[in-house]
């Protein structure tokens, strides 16, 4: 007699705590490292200050690229994560990117 393969979904804890963990990896360390690699490249020896605006440049593509690279990931994760049997980890990772700037426009920390 053969078995019926079965699924194991992970468990709660297990997902609540990855679910957590995701928050501030993807919201704001991600996108800080993706803003800091990228405008790193423009100061690099050689790139100094010589009245050609390629540091401002590489600044304000680091400011574009961060929040889409951040908006990458958390999607990334939410499919990868949705198609393992996770329930929290998905919904945490698609709102990650937008968590921090909400906390910091909503005037809750200044407070």
């Amino acid at each position: 007699m053969t078995s019926i393969p079965v699924r194991l979904d992970p468990s709660r804890p297990k997902d609540a705590a990855l679910s957590l963990l995701s928050l501030p990896l993807l919201g704001a360390v991600l996108p800080f490292v993706a803003f800091y690699v990228i405008a790193a490249l423009g100061s690099g020896p050689g790139h100094g200050d010589d009245g050609d605006g390629l540091g401002w440049a590489f600044l304000g593509i680091g400011m574009l690229a961060a929040p889409v690279v951040s908006l990458a990931a958390g999607l990334v994760v939410a499919f990868r994560s949705r198609r393992s049997g996770y329930r929290f980890l998905p919904v945490t990772a698609v709102l990650a990117p937008f968590t921090l700037p909400v906390l910091f426009s909503s005037g809750v920390l200044w407070r």
